[in-house]
């Protein structure tokens, strides 16, 4: 082939390489808009009467019971994510302060049991202060075993001590904190 020759067909191929690129619809570029007349503007509405004030609900109290293992005032994995809710409900509110009230079941001494179920209280109040809740707002108090909520379906289970696998497992609902948040 003649470089003559050659030469022709490259520039053919970069005139039609030229000619569709001025052709090929432009993706970037909008479309003109239409021209249309104005719409005429609608007749003025009298406005409408305010509607009467809203007077605010009181906000109910917020509460969660956490429960704790035996003889145990550590906050247990599972009852975290109750205490992640209660301190997410209560951020924006208005409440005067947060009641943390321990409880223990009845095996053991009254006085360690008081002590625990203050521990107890203790224990949610850090955890709720790690979360952005004033510790200061957070009036903890101990019941120790004095507020039972098994009430008699746990009696006669035999002896009351650390041993008694089956009692220990039905007075579980006493072992908790009790929490409440209100104005």
């Amino acid at each position: 082939m003649k470089p003559s020759t050659r030469w022709t067909i490259v520039i053919l191929v970069v005139i039609a390489i030229g000619i569709i690129w001025l052709l090929w619809p432009k993706r970037d570029e909008q479309p003109a808009p239409a021209k249309a007349p104005v719409a005429a503007q609608p007749p003025a509405m009298k406005p409408e009467p305010a509607p009467p004030p809203v007077t605010p609900k009181p906000e109910e109290p917020v509460v969660a019971s956490i429960h704790f293992g035996f003889d145990s005032s550590v906050v247990q994995p599972a009852e975290a994510p109750k205490l992640d809710e209660f301190a997410a409900r209560i951020k924006g509110r208005a409440f005067d302060r947060v009641d943390a009230v321990g409880h223990t079941d009845r095996i053991g001494a009254s006085a360690y049991n008081l002590g625990l179920s203050k521990r107890r209280s203790e224990a949610v109040q850090a955890y709720l202060a790690g979360k952005g809740v004033e510790a200061a707002r957070i009036r903890v108090e101990a019941k120790g075993e004095d507020q039972s909520v098994t009430g008699e379906a746990c009696k006669n289970m035999g002896m009351e001590n650390r041993k008694n696998r089956k009692l220990i497992e039905c007075l579980q609902r006493d072992r908790r904190v009790e929490l409440s948040a209100a104005r």
